[in-house]
């Protein structure tokens, strides 16, 4: 549909338009979910920042502190894979119920 949209009324989502919407929507959710800018994960758009390049579309965005709505640069880190982000929750889950050596 937003192709049709684009070609139907191509001035219609300027960016303005697009700041009103996005902020008209903001605050009226249950905030369980990950905050999004213009339709992208804002996580995302911050780790791109971080490392002065657009991230792969494999790369993995974890939030160090858990709070997923917590988007500050120092509390993101990025995994090249989702299999490297998982071996590092499965390292960090046995380190707290086993009482070892999370490295």
């Amino acid at each position: 549909m937003s192709e049709l949209n684009k070609k139907l009324n191509p001035t219609r989502m300027t960016y303005q338009t697009r700041e009103k919407l996005r902020n008209s929507h903001l605050g009226i959710g249950k905030s369980k979910t990950y905050e999004k800018t213009f339709g992208r994960h804002t996580h995302r758009i911050v780790a791109e920042q971080k490392l002065g390049r657009l991230l792969n579309a494999d790369e993995v965005v974890h939030h160090l502190d858990g709070d997923k709505r917590n988007n500050s640069p120092d509390n993101i880190r990025v995994f090249p894979s989702q299999k490297e982000h998982a071996e590092f929750h499965a390292k960090l889950y046995a380190f707290f119920m086993g009482g070892g050596d999370a490295q």
